[in-house]
Parts: structure tokens; sequence; C-alpha cells
């Protein structure tokens, strides 16, 4: 009888507390190829949302595995944007695999990098192009960044402290920011500032 009582409890507080279960999770990733200047996107799919953070991994061809990536889990659907895109002084070109862990149970995903050959944002571009838009950093100091890093070229190879890049254009860099125009898209139109000498 205390057998039957016990097993009968165990059933009952399995019945009305589902944080005990399992939730199985999924990893839909946007491509399946990405190239140089794509920013990963991803949605984790989960069947219950327990309170826990997702801990996410990629990981290379070679098996290497990067630090561990906490990810907050509030719906049963999460789409993840990464704030930077894939930098070639970073990513290898390859295959990789996504590993999300939630709440015990594990899920992967696939998707291979490749040298398109886009015109690629240096690493930190993010934060840089941020402080330009809000004149934190002066024309000299971003234009400077981006010749440093090859994204723009110069003619004389020089960039002169008193450099100015029309207004107007620090609207794009806000575009560039909220991911509405490509890494190209801005580079293109700064390079024809420069070759056009409309940036004195």
């Amino acid at each position: 009888m205390k057998y039957q009582v016990l097993m009968f409890c165990v059933l009952m507080i399995c019945l009305v507390s589902p944080g005990i279960a399992n939730a199985e999770v999924q990893i839909v990733s946007s491509k399946k190829t990405y190239s140089y200047g794509d920013y990963l996107s991803i949605v984790i799919s989960v069947s219950e949302v327990t309170g826990d953070n997702a801990i996410m991994h990629i990981i290379d061809s070679d098996g290497t595995k990067s630090a561990a990536i906490q990810i907050q889990i509030k719906n049963v659907a999460t789409t993840i944007t990464s704030p930077n895109s894939f930098d070639a002084s970073i990513f290898k070109e390859g295959k990789y695999q996504l590993e999300i862990e939630y709440a015990g149970q594990k899920g992967t995903t696939d998707f291979e990098l490749v040298d398109a050959g886009n015109i690629v944002m240096p690493l930190a571009s993010n934060v840089v192009v941020q402080e330009w838009t809000r004149g934190t950093i002066s024309d000299y100091t971003f234009l400077k960044f981006l010749a440093d890093n090859n994204a723009v070229s110069l003619q004389g190879d020089a960039v002169l402290e008193n450099v100015k890049i029309p207004l107007w254009y620090k609207t794009n860099g806000l575009w560039w920011t909220d991911k509405k125009i490509s890494d190209s898209e801005f580079v293109n139109g700064l390079q024809y500032l420069l070759n056009e000498k409309i940036i004195s």
C-alpha cells in the first residue's frame, strides 16, 4: 500500500510540474551557406520554456569548440542574429556546426562559410560606426579606421585631420548599423564620395 501511495505521489508531481520534463531543442539557420560579411541568424525552438538560458557553441571543421555563449530563452521560438558579421580574421572558410544545449537537451545544425569576395567592414565596425554617427568620434578617426583596415582606399594614402564627410552620409551609417544596407553598399557609397572628391 505504501508503495502504491508513493508511486501515485510521484505520478502527480510529474503531471503538475512540467519543468521536470526535458524541453526538446531545434535550431534552424537562415542560410546553409554564409559568406564573409553575412550575419549569422538562427531560430531556436523549444518545446517548453523552463526559465533556463540556452548555451550555444560554434564548432569548426577541426572540432574546435567556441566559448559558451549564453542565450536567454523567453519564448518557444527565439530568433538570434549575431551582432558582428563573419570576419576572415576570426572564422576560416569551411563547415561549422552550431550546438545548443537547453534544459538537458541538445540540438545541432550545420552551415558552411565561404569567401564570396564581398566587401566586409572591419572587426569592431559596429562600435566605430555608432560612435561616428553620434559624433563621439571625428570624421578623421572614422575614415582612418576604415583606411587602416583596407575597407576604403585613399588617393595619396593619407587622411587629413580636417577631413569632412557630408553630414547626410551619417544616415547611411545608421542604416548600416540597423542592417538595412550591406557592408558593400555602405563602403561603396563612401568610396564613391572619396573618388569624386565630395569628401575633401
